[in-house]
């Protein structure tokens, strides 16, 4: 990695809101028949006047900053028009306020501050064509100082945002966020790369440009300080214009705006997701199943009935990969766990980590209770039924004599043969039996150990 590398975020959030940001026009511009959802205020018409900043959008940004350690502003904020002339943007200016809120942290990088404004429209430069529909749709900008030194921290910083996002339930999950990145190398101009819609895109972007910037430097030239795109096929940046300074903007106060009190906005915030990932990793949760279960308040109201019950780790595994994988299979939301179905899962995460249940039955019960049967009677049948040490055993001798080649195979140092001949045993005794009992009987016959005593 190239030295004295400088990285900074700026982050476009789409709130989830129904309306624009100054029009009671929808924000739902997706699929729909180009410029079939504006009005006079969206659409730049001369003389038409806004309405006052959309609340929840604001809300949605005190909300973040909040949970990112960072100061709201004292003094009401006003809206500003950054003039700048494109296509998409038919009143020539872009309201953008000033910063509702600065300092705090993202994955341990300094922020800047965060500020609401309206998104521009759509220019198709192929075809020449202006969609604005998607003019004036809600944004929060997040900005961080550049703080961060290698295209990876900018990785880790963007996942722990999602994760804030989809656990204050306040993006629209259909909409990826997009993101302007900013780089310089050795001291060199600050490049600005627009519009990347993924993390993967961030990540490839910025490796890309620090590689194209040191070569540059290496080779006796000169960086300009300029605006970039990222091509997403070609895995390069493209020079888009000339980097504009803040005095090219023109910025000044909108004058059809009154500036925001925030001390009028009052949000409720629930429990920091990041202190509740520190919490289920001290409890001895992966971090995987950790992040899975936050980024759905369904899912960890789920898990914090079940660790009640069997603890941290188990209520983890079993939410994050049991309940997950059953509900991305059907293709259903987490909504779809109400509490009848919670009411069947919770004894049935019971029983197996109770020993009282095989994985398979408990497999089996699992799609009972997604199909929406009550396997509480099959569930107490079921209970405590398994094989014991005599029926395990006889099942492994007759497997063992019928297996010789996976037996010679085990006995070579082959790992896999063990579990082919743990799922014939399994399957043999109706999986009525726990998968540690049959290794034990079968290693005690296969390593000639005699009968030892099964853990």
């Amino acid at each position: 990695m190239a030295e004295g590398v400088k990285i900074g975020l700026e982050v476009h959030i789409y709130p989830r809101t129904v309306s624009k940001m100054y029009c009671s026009c929808s924000s739902d511009f997706l699929n729909a028949s180009p410029n079939s959802r504006i009005c006079p205020v969206c659409s730049g018409q001369p003389g038409s006047k806004p309405m006052p900043p959309n609340r929840r959008c604001i809300e949605a940004g005190l909300m973040i900053a909040a949970a990112l350690g960072m100061s709201a502003a004292g003094a009401p904020v006003r809206t500003l028009r950054k003039h700048y002339f494109y296509p998409d943007l038919p009143s020539n200016y872009q309201r953008t306020a000033e910063p509702m809120a600065t300092g705090g942290s993202l994955h341990g990088f300094a922020l800047g501050e965060i500020h609401w404004e309206e998104d521009p429209g759509q220019y198709d430069m192929a075809k020449g064509r202006v969609d604005l529909n998607r003019s004036g749709v809600p944004l929060l900008e997040l900005v961080t100082e550049p703080s961060m030194h290698r295209p990876q921290d900018a990785m880790d910083a963007l996942d722990d945002l999602l994760l804030l996002l989809q656990y204050l339930e306040i993006d629209r999950r259909e909409l990826p966020f997009k993101v302007d990145t900013n780089v310089s190398v050795a001291g060199g101009e600050r490049v600005e790369v627009k519009n990347i819609n993924s993390v993967n895109g961030v990540v490839r972007a910025l490796e890309f440009e620090i590689s194209r910037q040191s070569s540059l430097l290496e080779g006796g030239g000169r960086v300009e300080m300029e605006t970039r795109h990222f091509d997403e096929i070609g895995g390069r940046t493209v020079s888009m214009r000339y980097k504009e300074t803040s005095e090219g903007y023109r910025y000044m106060a909108d004058p059809d705006m009154l500036p925001v009190d925030l001390k009028s906005v009052s949000v409720s915030c629930p429990e920091n997701p990041f202190a509740i990932l520190a919490r289920m990793k001290d409890g001895g949760v992966r971090e995987e199943d950790a992040r899975v279960i936050i980024s759905d308040r369904r899912l960890l109201s789920v898990y914090d009935s079940a660790a009640a019950v069997t603890g941290a780790r188990f209520a983890s595994v079993f939410v994050a990969r049991d309940i997950v994988g059953e509900l991305n299979f059907r293709k259903l939301p987490s909504c779809f766990i109400d509490g009848t179905l919670i009411g069947q899962l919770l004894p049935l995460a019971s029983a197996v980590h109770g020993g009282r249940l095989s994985n398979s039955n408990a497999s089996k019960l699992l799609r009972s209770a997604f199909d929406g049967r009550d396997i509480a009677p099959e569930l107490a049948k079921m209970e405590g039924v398994f094989a014991g040490r005599d029926a395990i055993s006889a099942v492994a001798d007759e497997v063992i004599a019928s297996e010789k080649e996976a037996v010679a195979r085990y006995r070579k140092g082959s790992s896999g043969s063990l579990n082919f001949l743990v799922g014939l045993c399994m399957k043999k005794l109706g999986g009525k039996a726990k998968a540690g009992e049959i290794i034990a009987v079968l290693r005690s016959r296969l390593d000639g150990a005699g009968d030892q005593e099964m853990k």
